[in-house]
């Protein structure tokens, strides 16, 4: 399954470079030893984080210039781990894991601003799409480009419940974080 996932992105991106006509435009996958996204989360009684390392990245480069020009990432929602097998669960529970299993997210544009990029796209989580901007640094080099940032969800603009203990629930954002190491040609 996860090697589906992979080929579709890159399938998906290639024919979008070809389409284009841009053969300056090269693909580079995350190095998943070396890549991570994490959520965290707080309820009135403690806070944790769920960290996933194994999720297909994948990002379009002009090897011209050096800069993204398109993302792509898909992380099965079971591979957030927190830590805690009875949470992770429950989370699964909420997002309704085996029916959405995956949470996506396309890019529809990438902005360079010298150390760091604007990334416009839709994110697919719970089975409902929205579109979110968000500002990643970015550290380049021949060898590889490193990407990383955070922005924040809300749980019920995905019409996910908030998880509850003790019949108090948690806060409605879920703090994302990433960092990707893409390895270049």
């Amino acid at each position: 399954m996860k090697q589906l996932f992979s080929f579709i992105l890159f399938f998906v991106l290639s024919i979008i470079a070809f389409a284009a006509g841009n053969f300056d435009t090269k693909t580079a996958r995350a190095d998943k030893a070396k890549s991570f996204i994490s959520y965290h989360m707080v309820h009135p009684m403690h806070s944790w984080d769920g960290v996933n390392k194994d999720f297909d990245g994948i990002i379009q480069y002009n090897d011209k210039t050096n800069l993204i020009t398109k993302v792509a990432i898909v992380a099965k929602v079971s591979a957030f781990d927190s830590k805690s097998s009875n949470r992770d669960s429950h989370m699964m529970e909420v997002t309704e894991a085996i029916k959405y299993p995956t949470v996506s997210f396309v890019s529809s544009s990438v902005k360079d601003n010298g150390n760091s990029v604007e990334v416009t796209g839709m994110i697919t989580f719970h089975g409902v799409s929205k579109e979110i901007i968000f500002t990643a640094k970015e550290e380049s080099s021949a060898k590889q480009k490193i990407v990383s940032g955070n922005f924040v969800l809300l749980l019920e603009d995905f019409k996910i419940e908030r998880p509850s203990m003790m019949m108090m629930k948690t806060e409605n954002e879920m703090k994302m974080s990433f960092s990707a190491e893409f390895p270049l040609n």
